[in-house]
């Protein structure tokens, strides 16, 4: 196989470069066109000899990387912005999380080409622990306000690093969500341990009664942890304006108790029936961590 070159600062550079394929068409041509036996076995032979030189130079197989990798690694080392300022603003936390977005499907959740996930409303909550500072970021995803569309809550973390604020951690459909595209909303920060805390993220819909519910997601050194969520209220009646009368009502109230010697603190958890003026409490539980926290079932509403 052979290519015309010329020099190049010093170097040979290749102005032609004949490939495997065309080598061997051209030799198959020769061979179409000739008559004399002792030609085409010279043909075959240099064809045999040019494809076994390609064989042999042929470059090593290099494995595919994960996808996730070459996503968070050399696409977020060239792609995604950093700050070098002291605090953040919605719009700063819009551009850091952008790239995220850019991947994620936005069909619409109807018929409608209309009925896509709008994000207008985030939550930007700044804190401080022993391991840094953060800022979580809540954005809320509100599908189409009628019909069986829903909502969600996605969360990010960012961390100043060098001086520097950059995407830490982050969960898209965090929690939240309901009915007629009811994203939720970020309620606060609930301290579950020495070194972690929950952002409590809330839920649920109002329709022939109200639904509501809490997630909360374990978040530790500013990674995100375990998920764990409960109902808070639920309840229907009959009747409308003064003649309406609840005929269900129930809530769930919670609150964490530190423990001596204990990493995390324990959760206790109480129901009660709402129906009367003075709720009654029906049930309590005591649920320590491990790995998160298992609700009891007997804690979750009917409807």
């Amino acid at each position: 196989m052979t290519s015309s070159s010329s020099t190049f600062s010093g170097h040979t550079k290749p102005d032609v470069v004949l490939s495997c394929g065309d080598v061997h068409k051209a030799f198959l041509t020769v061979c179409t066109v000739s008559w004399k036996f002792s030609l085409i076995i010279i043909c075959q032979m240099a064809v045999v000899t040019c494809l076994s030189s390609c064989t042999t130079k042929e470059k090593p197989h290099i494995p595919i990387q994960d996808s996730t990798i070459t996503a968070q690694g050399e696409k977020a080392a060239t792609t995604i912005p950093i700050f070098d300022k002291d605090s953040l603003r919605i719009a700063d936390a819009e551009m850091l999380v952008q790239h995220i977005y850019d991947t994620v499907d936005n069909s619409p959740q109807t018929d409608s080409m209309e009925d896509t996930i709008t994000r207008d409303d985030a939550s930007l909550k700044y804190f401080k622990d022993h391991s840094g500072q953060y800022y979580v970021y809540v954005v809320e995803n509100r599908g189409p306000m009628y019909g069986v569309s829903l909502g969600w809550c996605d969360l990010f973390i960012f961390k100043r690093l060098d001086g520097l604020w950059k995407l830490n951690d982050f969960r898209l459909q965090a929690g939240g969500g309901g009915m007629y595209g009811n994203p939720g909303s970020f309620e606060k920060f609930e301290q579950i341990g020495e070194e972690s805390k929950a952002i409590v993220i809330s839920g649920g819909q109002t329709h022939m009664g109200n639904n509501f519910n809490l997630t909360m997601v374990e978040l530790t050194k500013g990674k995100l942890g375990t998920t764990f969520s409960f109902p808070t209220r639920s309840d229907y009646g009959e009747g409308a304006g003064d003649d309406y009368k609840l005929k269900v009502c129930d809530e769930n109230q919670y609150h964490f108790r530190k423990m001596p010697g204990k990493k995390y603190f324990e959760l206790i958890l109480e129901r009660f029936n709402c129906l009367n003026d003075n709720s009654v409490k029906v049930d309590s539980v005591v649920i320590p961590y491990r790995n998160g926290y298992a609700i009891p079932e007997r804690f979750a509403f009917e409807g």
